[in-house]
Order: C-alpha cells, then sequence, then structure tokens
C-alpha cells in the first residue's frame, strides 16, 4: 500500500512539472465557454473541437443512454463521446453524459438527443442551440504598453490594458502570481491599472515517510492574467488566461 501510494504520488508531480514545463514560456489564450449541466447553449469555433461539452444529466436509479443525436446540418458533427450511468439511487452520485462537437463551418446549430433506457425507450429529450463563429473576444491585452509576447521580462511592474471585441464585455480581470512559499496570491485588479509582477515561481514540495522527496520549481516567475467576459453569443461567463514570465529570485 505504500509503495502504492508513493507511486501515485510520484506520478502525479510527474504530471504538475510536465504543466509547468509547457506553460513555462507561453503567453498564449485559452478560451473556454462555462458549461452546466442540461447545456442549452454553445459557443465554439469552426474547424476545431468544441472545449466545452454538451453536459446531459441523466436519470439516477437506473441505466440510461443518449441516443438519436442530431445536429441538422451535415456542417456539425456531434458524438456522444462520455457517459456515467449507474442504478444508484445514492444523493451522491451524479450520473451524465457529454457530447462533443466539431463544426466544418460557421452558423447556428440545433444540438437535439434523447435519454432513453436500458431497453431503448425514449425517457425525455433536449435540445442544445450551437453558435459557431471565429471572431475574437479579445481585442488586445498589453503590459506596459506592448502586446504581450512569450520572451522574459525584466519589468517589476506596468500598466495592463486589455481591449474587447464589439458585443463582448469585460467582467473582471484576476492576477495570480505565488509569493516567498511558492503559494498562490490572487487579486482582482481594474482595467488600466499598474500591476506588480510575481518575483517567486510556483513551488511543489512533497515529502515522504520513507525519506523520499519531491521538489519541483522553474526559472520564471509566472503572473497569469485571468480575463473574466461575457460571450455576446451565449450570454454566458466565459475566462481566458494570458502569461507574463519574468526571472524568478
Amino acid at each position: 500500500m505504500k509503495i502504492f501510494k508513493r507511486t501515485v504520488s510520484l506520478f502525479l508531480a510527474f504530471c504538475l512539472c510536465a504543466g509547468m514545463l509547457l506553460l513555462q514560456p507561453q503567453s498564449t489564450v485559452s478560451a473556454a465557454t462555462t458549461t452546466t449541466p442540461n447545456t442549452k447553449v454553445l459557443r465554439m469555433y469552426p474547424k476545431t473541437q468544441n472545449t466545452s461539452a454538451i453536459h446531459v444529466n441523466l436519470p439516477k436509479g437506473k441505466v440510461c443512454y443518449v441516443k438519436n443525436i442530431k445536429t441538422g446540418s451535415k456542417n456539425l458533427i456531434a458524438k456522444n463521446t462520455y457517459y456515467y450511468t449507474s442504478t444508484s439511487s445514492d444523493k451522491y452520485a451524479a450520473p451524465y453524459a457529454s457530447i462533443r462537437l466539431y463544426a466544418k463551418k460557421k452558423g447556428k446549430y440545433v444540438v437535439s438527443y434523447d435519454i432513453c433506457d436500458k431497453a431503448g425507450k425514449k425517457l425525455s429529450s433536449g435540445k442544445t442551440t450551437v453558435y459557431v463563429s471565429d471572431d475574437q473576444p479579445i481585442k488586445s491585452v498589453k503590459f506596459d504598453k506592448k502586446y504581450l509576447s512569450s520572451a522574459i521580462t525584466f519589468k517589476k511592474s506596468g500598466k495592463l490594458s486589455i481591449s474587447m471585441n464589439k458585443g463582448y464585455r469585460l467582467k473582471k480581470i484576476t492576477v495570480t502570481t505565488y509569493n516567498k512559499s511558492g503559494k498562490e496570491v490572487v487579486k482582482t485588479v481594474r482595467n488600466n491599472s499598474t500591476i506588480k509582477l510575481g518575483e517567486y515561481a510556483q513551488i511543489y514540495d512533497n515529502s515522504y515517510s520513507d525519506g523520499n522527496r519531491y521538489f519541483s520549481t522553474s526559472l520564471a516567475a509566472r503572473t497569469q492574467i485571468k480575463i473574466t467576459y461575457t460571450d455576446k453569443y451565449t450570454k454566458q461567463k466565459c475566462e481566458s488566461s494570458y502569461t507574463i514570465n519574468r526571472l524568478a529570485k
């Protein structure tokens, strides 16, 4: 059991380390539409898999499946890629299914589906409106009057300016840095305000009862900027993240 626990811990630590390596020099944006149970509306980009699946709650206490998925157009492909179903009626059980999409072209589509029991009898049905567009919510993100890049900066602070494209409303900006102990420090800031970049890197430090220890950090002190905005199509809350790196103390 001790060997198993340590193996799992080391595997998780490796995954975290790999994530840090991937994130380290990046200043790219990753936008994800908030997905709620029984999604009624969804936003995605053409010629790419949707980052948020259609989430379908399944009835508790019986084996159920999502069937008869239709998109109404050959330009939108939909497939049930995940489901968890159980005969348990436990209040903590949360059976659900996910429908992933691929859009060939821009447009407005409707995805319909049925929830059926084990025998194939329809219990209920649902629909999701899907907006497919390639316009970008965020027009620009500038730090110290310059567009963000993957290069290491030697600035300690600077003005953060975010410009949204027409129809998208900026709701909140949060800045995440790390303290001397490598723990997260999250602050909410205003647009066009001066922010102080982080000085310290994130740290993973785990000790085990057998005397082994796992430690991981990086050369860069990462400052993550999370932008929360309202999507003009779905009216849902969305988030995009940018990263600024400087050499850590």
